[in-house]
């Protein structure tokens, strides 16, 4: 049995999921944000962009991307930005 690893954005869309919640990758920090992941193609992995998220709170560089399961009803708040 081959077992996947990364989920990309195709496999959260075939869930019915189409947002995503992006951590700030300091603990200490917290700060988060609820994003629509529209724009974002469906072979990309969620792993993938990490890196190029920062936190408009503290400023590191790097986020934990995941599913938003709630976000048909979850408003979008800020905290990180994606460059």
């Amino acid at each position: 049995m081959v077992r996947r690893m990364k989920i990309t954005f195709a496999d959260m869309r075939a869930a019915g999921v189409r947002g995503i919640l992006v951590y700030c990758c300091d603990y200490r920090c917290s700060h988060s944000i609820a994003l629509m992941a529209d724009r974002w193609p469906d072979d990309l992995g969620l792993s993938d962009f990490e890196p190029s998220f920062v936190c408009l709170a503290c400023g590191k560089r790097g986020g934990d991307v995941r599913p938003n399961f709630s976000w048909n009803v979850t408003a979008p708040v800020g905290g990180m930005g994606y460059r």
